[in-house]
């Protein structure tokens, strides 16, 4: 009986391991990199913004209010950017955060085998934060951050 159950394990090791390619080890991702502009509800530069996405890092706007947001993401026609002011005054006000899909546009298509889905791209992103002072309140279209 031992000898079969070790014969056993062995042959579904073995078909695991015929079934399942090096290519297919992994979830499918894509690679994105998104160009764009921080602004305030005047149309002035915010910079000291903190952009992210769920499963990149985060990066900075310029004093110029511009970021070039690389990062790798599951396929997807959109990637989605939260933005967050957290210097307080020091960039002109205090900003609502939010968040925001970024739809894409594929610019190097993927592996016709294994898990890269190509790189997509978004340029000329402008986005619009709301001045907490302001008596504007916040694009209901936006997500806040709260709301994750």
């Amino acid at each position: 009986m031992r000898k079969i159950y070790r014969i056993f394990v062995a042959s579904v090791v073995l078909l695991m391991t015929a079934a399942c390619s090096k290519d297919q080890v992994g979830d499918p991702y894509m690679l994105f990199e998104i160009h764009g502009k921080v602004v305030d509800t005047e149309g002035n530069p915010i910079g000291g913004i903190i952009v992210s996405s769920e499963q990149s890092d985060q990066q900075v706007t310029g004093i110029d209010g511009t970021f070039s947001f690389y990062g790798r993401s599951t396929p997807s026609a959109t990637v989605t950017l939260s933005f967050e002011d957290n210097d307080g005054e020091q960039n002109g006000g205090e900003f609502f955060d939010l968040s925001l899909k970024i739809p894409m546009k594929e610019k190097t298509p993927g592996s016709a085998v294994g898990n890269y889905r190509g790189t997509y791209f978004a340029g000329g992103v402008e986005v619009e934060m709301v001045n907490k002072k302001a008596q504007v309140n916040p694009d209901p279209e936006v997500v806040p951050l709260s709301a994750f």
